[in-house]
């Protein structure tokens, strides 16, 4: 599920949550395909985020690469006691998260060995 931009919403995506007024009450149940209309219209309503299935917008940056930025966007922080720390955080999530990704692609490129019919390697 990912929650984007009513402007970044295509056709064909379906809606993860329900979309609702203030006050609670659901305009679209959760489910729902949108379509060329449906956005127009939830546009004319007001509505700006939309919670969809999926991950309808995928970053243009792998873990790794949003590690190597980070030193360029806090590069006038350095002073800051707080921005350091969130940038320490930030670098240990992204660094955990790309090894989290590189861990996952190596299993799925690892082949499954033989079995015999004692379910014990051949």
């Amino acid at each position: 599920m990912q929650k984007i931009p009513l402007t970044l919403a295509k056709a064909g995506m379906k809606l993860a949550k329900p979309i609702t007024k203030a006050n609670g009450m659901p305009i679209i149940a959760a489910g729902v395909e949108l379509t060329e209309a449906l956005i127009a219209r939830l546009d004319g309503m007001g509505i700006d985020k939309v919670h969809v299935v999926g991950d309808a917008v995928a970053c243009s940056q792998s873990p790794s690469e949003r590690v190597a930025r980070l030193d360029h966007l806090f590069r006038r922080m350095e002073d800051d006691e707080w921005m350091r720390s969130v940038k320490s955080f930030l670098k240990e999530y992204f660094t955990i998260k790309a090894a989290a990704d590189a861990a996952q692609g190596a299993a799925s490129c690892v082949p499954e060995a033989s079995q015999n019919g004692s379910g014990q390697p051949a």
